[in-house]
């Protein structure tokens, strides 16, 4: 990240999931913000700066706490998680003809790569695949990493295809419904979590293309 783009005061920067403690870190949580300036360009601080202020994330200076409220995980532990299921991200993306990279990005998301997750509202594991929607295409054990995988990347893949390929439009079905987007002219649902939603998986997707492969 550019340092340009942090402001003074902030307690910690962010790049994608990976966390810069500056100084000690605070006895409470710290809220990082991710705000826009003038001229569209995104700034993190610990503070909001303008109505486009909205929280990214949460920091106690040692661990994240994911979007699946599961508790919080370590910068090390998430990326233990990480290593662990690229490999089956790897085969599933080629199986389904998917860029591995837009897996990733959605996982770490909706996880932190925790294939024991679990959200109030009853999606399970590394892609938080509801019930209902594995069912579509099958019958699938949603705990075990690889069929989670294999189940969310299939209805990854058909959102696509729906969508005419915009990631936009199917990063924002996958997290609010393929019949919300169409329902509101095929643009990104109005919602706060699915506008939060869409640029943070975007963001991973960019990172983990620019990695090298593996």
């Amino acid at each position: 990240m550019n340092p340009s783009r942090i402001r003074p005061g902030a307690a910690a920067c962010l790049f994608g999931i990976v966390l810069c403690a500056a100084g000690n870190a605070p006895a409470d949580d710290t809220k990082i913000y991710k705000s826009y300036d003038a001229s569209g360009r995104p700034v993190f601080s610990d503070r909001p700066l303008n109505r486009s202020s909205q929280v990214y994330a949460m920091f106690d200076g040692t661990h994240l706490w994911p979007r699946a409220g599961t508790g919080p995980v370590s910068l090390p532990q998430l990326s233990a998680r990480r290593r662990s299921v690229e490999p089956i991200v790897e085969r599933v993306a080629q199986s389904h003809g998917l860029n591995a990279a837009l897996l990733k990005a959605i996982i770490e998301v909706e996880s932190g790569f925790n294939a024991n997750a679990v959200s109030p509202k009853g999606a399970v594991g590394l892609m938080q695949v509801m019930p209902a929607t594995a069912a579509r295409y099958g019958r699938f054990n949603l705990y075990s990493p690889e069929q989670n995988i294999d189940v969310g990347a299939r209805y990854l893949r058909d959102l696509l295809a729906l969508f005419d390929g915009n990631i936009r439009l199917a990063v924002a079905a996958y997290n609010a419904g393929e019949n919300a987007v169409i329902r509101h002219g095929r643009r990104i649902p109005p919602y706060q979590e699915t506008i939060k939603y869409v640029p943070m998986v975007l963001e991973r997707y960019d990172r983990f293309r620019a990695q090298p492969a593996s």
